[in-house]
């Protein structure tokens, strides 16, 4: 049967402990430091960005969708002016529904 681990640390061991706790610490404070840092230089010194070919489609695909909803605007408001010109035309001559 194994041994029970010692319930109580040795002196060197805590010393030990602490050492590597510290060293945890300034890697993860300089690891931090560093992130942000580059996140900074990142966002101030960014040249632009290329335009994936995803959005270039995307841009055409924009266009067509925003010349069709000009064109359907234009055609459904011609034909309502179209419809409320024969209601006025019909009422200023006087025929009735037919």
């Amino acid at each position: 049967m194994p041994a029970a681990p010692p319930e109580d640390l040795t002196a060197d061991e805590e010393a030990r402990a602490a050492a590597l706790e510290a060293a945890i610490v300034a890697e993860e404070r300089s690891a931090e430091a560093s992130r942000r840092r580059d996140r900074t230089e990142r966002t101030v010194n960014a040249p632009p960005r290329p335009v994936s070919s995803l959005a270039v489609a995307a841009a055409d695909e924009y266009q067509y969708v925003a010349r069709d909803v000009r064109r359907i605007a234009i055609v459904g408001g011609a034909l309502v002016i179209v419809l409320l010109a024969l209601w006025v035309l019909s009422h200023v001559l006087g025929l009735g529904p037919i």
